[in-house]
């Protein structure tokens, strides 16, 4: 079995660098693409590293987080999920924009090809093909090959409308083992427990909701080893609330939590 890097690109969204805005959200669905990659190839056997930069800083500190982190592993491949921009078409022209993916040379040409090939074939939408760029700061500074996918464009009406992440990460992950991925729904691993963390009003206190009771975390590292845990067993991150005492979502939870069981049903 083989062992990737995969990473989304940008800061998240709202925050430093984050990705291109149109139509679609770049900072928001190329995370969606990157833990669906994820999760498809670990089901496959395959040890994947998530080399994603979930900080807010700049444009080049965000580009240097990734490219430290992806150097940390020898791998077969970096792979880096982006979605394009530069297509101003808000109305639709009935003409998409397509799908293309950056290389730094022809070693990464074959499973460039199929991406592209497989992307536009399961979203329907333009095949603008693989393509060269020695100066890209990802494919130029990371020790393994490396490859920068630009699933389709943000501000191109027609691309939206064919949008999906899931089958877009499944076409990716198709053209990187060169095989096509059946799952079998019966063995796949979902989280079951309601788990989530949540604030309430803004304040500054995390709670976290282990499926059984609240509790409210201490310091940031309590919160990020439990968002790390999770993230790794279930391929996504844990949901996060931001309620407030207008609309007490939190005060139901808690009411749920403290009801008593039915013995018996009428």
């Amino acid at each position: 079995m083989a062992v990737y890097n995969v990473h989304a690109g940008h800061c998240p969204q709202g925050k430093g660098a984050s990705g291109a805005v149109g139509i679609l959200k770049e900072s928001v669905e190329d995370r969606i693409v990157k833990d669906e990659v994820i999760r498809l190839l670990r089901a496959e056997g395959h040890t994947v590293y998530d080399c994603t930069c979930e900080v807010n800083t700049t444009k080049d500190g965000c580009l240097q987080k990734i490219v430290a982190k992806c150097n940390q592993h020898s791998v077969a491949l970096d792979i880096s999920i982006h979605l394009n921009s530069g297509r101003n078409d808000y109305k639709g022209d009935k003409s998409t924009g397509g799908t293309e993916v950056w290389n730094y040379d022809t070693r990464t040409k074959a499973i460039s090809d199929r991406i592209c090939a497989n992307i536009a074939r399961e979203l329907g939408i333009r095949n603008r093909g693989t393509k060269y760029d020695t100066d890209l700061y990802v494919l130029a500074n990371t020790n393994s090959p490396a490859l920068l996918v630009e699933c389709c464009f943000v501000d191109d009406k027609d691309d939206a409308d064919h949008w999906n992440a899931k089958k877009c990460a499944k076409a990716i992950v198709e053209g990187i083992l060169n095989k096509e991925i059946k799952e079998d729904i019966s063995e796949r691993k979902e989280e079951s427990e309601m788990k989530c963390m949540f604030k309430v009003d803004g304040n500054a206190t995390v709670y976290y909701f282990d499926g059984n009771r609240i509790v409210a975390l201490t310091n940031s590292d309590q919160m990020r080893i439990l968002q790390e845990i999770y993230k790794d067993n279930n391929g996504h991150d844990m949901p996060f609330y931001n309620w407030t005492s207008s609309a007490p979502w939190y005060m139901r939870l808690k009411q749920v939590i403290d009801l008593k069981p039915v013995n018996k049903l009428p």
